[in-house]
């Protein structure tokens, strides 16, 4: 099958239509236009596309977003499973199901196929739920365990939220640690290398200590 590649700039006009925001775009237009080019764009593209719609204030769009994810089929691609577990943990595009999402989390976060960036954030986002009891008890261990891997799988923001933890900011009990550990917290934000946020918290705490 051979697809017009004036069907592509078409698809490349709404795209950016929709990053602008411009509310000319036909969302549900777009929403097909991008279904029947699928077979032909890749899955780091159809994952860009589905975020995008997730995260778009244009009406409708979010709903569409969660749509492509399911009709697209996201065990085509690591970055397609991690985009819908993060819509499904965020009650984006439609309602939340913590616990499939979760099991998406860890699924990614073990698969050798993927990347480390993308393991990494998949570690990172079972970490927040850990944290926040987000379909799942509260373990305070087993999200600083967690952010710990998404940092050394090359997801270093993740380095502010364990820094946080050594800064005694996670209000959270069931912890072993003296907290707060300044000298800890401020080991971990350099493992954040530049990040803004880690580098900003070194800057806060080496200034109280003087």
């Amino acid at each position: 099958m051979n697809v017009d590649p004036g069907w592509f700039g078409q698809i490349e006009r709404e795209w950016k239509m929709l990053r602008l925001g411009d509310p000319s775009l036909n969302p549900e237009k777009f929403f097909r236009h991008v279904l029947s080019a699928a077979g032909f764009l890749s899955a780091e593209s159809l994952a860009a596309i589905a975020n995008g719609l997730l995260t778009s204030a244009l009406h409708g769009a979010p709903l569409l977003g969660r749509r492509l994810l399911e009709r697209v089929g996201i065990n085509r691609h690591p970055t397609l499973r991690l985009a819908l577990a993060v819509s499904l943990v965020t009650s984006t595009g439609g309602d939340a199901d913590f616990e499939t999402g979760n099991a998406i989390f860890e699924d990614v976060m073990k698969d050798d196929s993927a990347d480390g960036r993308l393991r990494g954030l998949a570690a990172a986002a079972l970490a927040d739920s850990a944290r926040l009891g987000r379909g799942m008890p509260v373990d305070v261990k087993k999200a600083v365990t967690l952010y710990d891997h998404a940092i050394e799988l090359g997801h270093k923001a993740a380095a502010h939220n364990l820094g946080l933890y050594w800064e005694g900011l996670w209000c959270a009990e069931s912890s072993n640690d003296a907290l707060p550990n300044n000298a800890r917290a401020i080991q971990t934000y350099k493992r954040g290398g530049a990040d803004a946020r880690c580098q900003l918290r070194i800057s806060n705490l080496l200034e109280a200590a003087q």
